[in-house]
């Protein structure tokens, strides 16, 4: 009798310590190889750090399940930390990251005060507590990529993917909940009009700023309202099952899936619901250039003819020409046409009662086009890039591509040539050309050096005047003064000056990196008026 009173008791104790262990007191701290995390009370839930790539990086995630899934992250855009830095719970009630000899500091949560305890809660909830247990913070407040069951996500909040399932920085989608009452996916970087650039909504017309998104214990999702009313059901509420775990997720690839996961089972996440219903509706997911394709119901990217992509093992990064695009004569170009696609209306000419053939011609007329958009007798003129493209077997839209033709180099022409073949002629150029410009300078330092017989001479001043004239040449129009005046390509010449001038500049972090040097070079993206050099003889 008295071991079945005393089991309860046991029970009892073995509960309450488990709710003492998960209060964190100022003056903990946590590191990644030794103590990483803060538990929930049921050890479902931790706090504190993952492994990520090469480093660590902190946020709360499933410890209770074979799947360590992370659902929130801190700092997310920021790369992950070496092994030697320390998550610490001060003693003034703050929460901070910092390398172990704590010259690198970033605090993770920012409130007004300090803590007098942290909490990992079962809901997956991280809290921070004043002294009389009031929250000041939690991880609800500021999600990330993952929707957790008792979360709210109200009016101007939203859910942004990551870049993959490895790497939790920001990614190309985002779900936003909107002033308007209603719930919408979007692309990154895209302003929030639904018609133009949502690719998913849910929701009803006429509501105020006061919906919410809920998520319940037992799957049910939906939109409800200030007055207590659901105005869209997304996932009906299951049979309650001890041990089922739910999460909304808003994916890399765009897409909206709440998952289940069965603890009692220790098997693999299970799609409930998801949104869109085709996988090809996320905007932006081929990057510029490209356009999505499905088969068998598997993604996949293409380009525009004429184009490859930017990054093969990142279908994201887009498509770049693999041809030049020098000159506007009408000869040099051919129109291709990719149909039944749909993309981006960022037309900037519209010709109506028109034939496809017409379209074609039109557009190789008319230097500043670079595709057109062909529909019921409808022609749009644009430029590149193109955006947002999907093929849809549905829609009759054409999209017809302006690309280039072999032209003999006889005509003062380059061929039609391969990305990596025009990548090594770029590096060449911009090779030669810089060693030539540091020849020059070397050479007339050295003539100064040697005719003022002292190296305190500053080589600086015959630099600043070199640049001076180039830039002077650049702003005039003068450019042939460079090269004698000899016959040379003078777009390329102009593109070559414009290059050198942009990464001769003092301040390194507004110089180009080497990829985009090369991208302006080829033409694929503008290249803006770089700054004129601050003369060295004005400063003296």
């Amino acid at each position: 009798m008295m071991q079945i009173l005393f089991f309860p008791f046991l029970l009892l104790s073995a509960v309450f310590t488990q709710q003492v262990q998960s209060v964190v007191k100022p003056g903990s701290f946590l590191t990644p190889t030794t103590k990483s995390s803060w538990p929930s009370p049921s050890g479902l839930y931790a706090f504190g750090f993952y492994k990520q790539g090469s480093g660590y990086s902190v946020g709360i995630f499933l410890a209770g399940i074979s799947q360590k899934t992370v659902v929130w992250t801190a700092d997310r855009d920021k790369p992950p930390v070496p092994a030697d830095f320390i998550l610490n719970f001060t003693r003034d009630g703050k929460l901070v990251l910092q390398s172990a000899q704590g010259v690198d500091q970033t605090r993770l949560a920012s409130f007004p005060g300090g803590a007098s305890s942290a909490s990992m809660l079962d809901t997956g909830n991280f809290v921070l507590l004043n002294s009389t247990n009031r929250t000041v913070w939690q991880s609800f407040d500021y999600p990330t990529d993952t929707f957790l069951p008792t979360q709210n996500l109200s009016h101007g909040q939203a859910l942004y993917s990551s870049v993959s399932d490895t790497n939790k920085s920001i990614g190309l989608f985002r779900l936003f909940m909107q002033e308007d009452g209603w719930l919408s996916l979007y692309p990154a970087g895209t302003p929030y009009v639904g018609l133009v650039y949502g690719y998913w909504g849910a929701g009803l017309s006429g509501q105020k700023n006061d919906v919410v998104l809920q998520l319940e214990d037992d799957g049910h999702l939906y939109l409800l309202n200030g007055a207590g009313d659901i105005i869209a059901n997304m996932s009906l509420a299951g049979n309650p099952t001890k041990g089922v775990v739910y999460r909304l997720t808003i994916d890399p690839d765009g897409m909206l899936r709440l998952y289940s996961y069965d603890t009692n089972k220790n098997g693999n996440w299970t799609i409930k619901w998801s949104a869109p219903d085709n996988k090809c509706y996320p905007k932006g997911l081929c990057g510029i250039n490209g356009y999505c394709t499905l088969n068998d119901l598997e993604v996949r990217c293409q380009c525009l003819p004429e184009f490859e992509f930017v990054n093969v093992e990142d279908w994201s990064s887009g498509c770049q020409r693999n041809f030049n695009a020098e000159g506007c004569e009408k000869d040099r170009y051919t129109m291709k046409p990719v149909p039944n696609t749909v993309w981006e209306n960022d037309n900037y000419s519209i010709i109506i009662s028109t034939t496809q053939g017409n379209c074609s011609e039109a557009c190789l007329q008319d230097c500043n086009c670079e595709a057109a958009m062909f529909k019921d007798e409808v022609c749009t003129k644009q430029r590149l890039p193109l955006r947002f493209g999907r093929r849809d077997q549905s829609d009759s839209t054409v999209a017809l591509i302006k690309v280039g033709t072999s032209t003999p180099t006889i005509d003062g022409y380059l061929p039609k040539e391969s990305k990596k073949e025009h990548y090594r002629l770029n590096i060449l150029i911009v090779g030669v050309s810089l060693l030539a410009f540091a020849l020059v300078v070397m050479a007339i330092s050295g003539i100064a050096v040697y005719r003022n017989r002292s190296v305190d001479f500053d080589l600086r001043e015959e630099e600043a005047i070199l640049e001076e004239w180039v830039y002077q040449c650049f702003e005039s129009r003068e450019l042939s003064k460079l090269v004698k005046n000899e016959e040379v390509d003078q777009k390329q010449l102009e593109r070559m000056a414009k290059v050198g001038l942009w990464c001769i500049l003092d301040e390194p972090s507004l110089r180009p990196s080497m990829k985009k040097v090369l991208l302006m070079l080829e033409g694929t993206i503008d290249i803006p008026v770089p700054p004129s050099p601050t003369s060295f003889l004005s400063t003296i």
